[in-house]
């Protein structure tokens, strides 16, 4: 059994999630279409990279100066909003993914932070 704790909790949810994406992508190969399947991975793919660029952005913030932090948070935020929106843009008027997979990829990392509550939540005995 594998304890979860601070250290090993990032690479706990990415691990799950990708685990996850994996599960997503080939279920809706088999049992839908390509295009679902696509769209899960586009999906997930998006989910995960925000995830990184999140907590990479979080780390960088946490070792900077006060005065240079709102600024670099802000710029990184509206950047990496525009990205990702630009990357959805794409994905949504291309017309080879599904929109039901792609919201069904976009959503791994918090079907994972919930599964792992969960499971935390069951097995202290609460």
């Amino acid at each position: 059994m594998i304890t979860i704790n601070e250290d090993n909790l990032f690479a706990t949810i990415i691990k799950g999630s990708l685990g996850l994406l994996l599960f997503l992508t080939l279920g809706g190969f088999v049992l839908f279409s390509t295009k679902v399947a696509l769209g899960a991975l586009a999906g997930g793919c998006i989910a995960i990279g925000n995830f990184f660029w999140v907590r990479n952005v979080l780390q960088r913030i946490l070792g900077l100066l006060p005065a240079n932090v709102t600024i670099y948070a802000q710029l990184r935020f509206i950047g990496r909003l525009g990205v990702t929106g630009l990357a959805l843009y794409f994905i949504i008027t291309s017309g080879w993914f599904s929109l039901a997979g792609l919201f069904v990829g976009l959503s791994v990392i918090v079907i994972n932070i919930i599964a792992l509550s969960l499971y935390s939540a069951l097995r202290a005995g609460g």
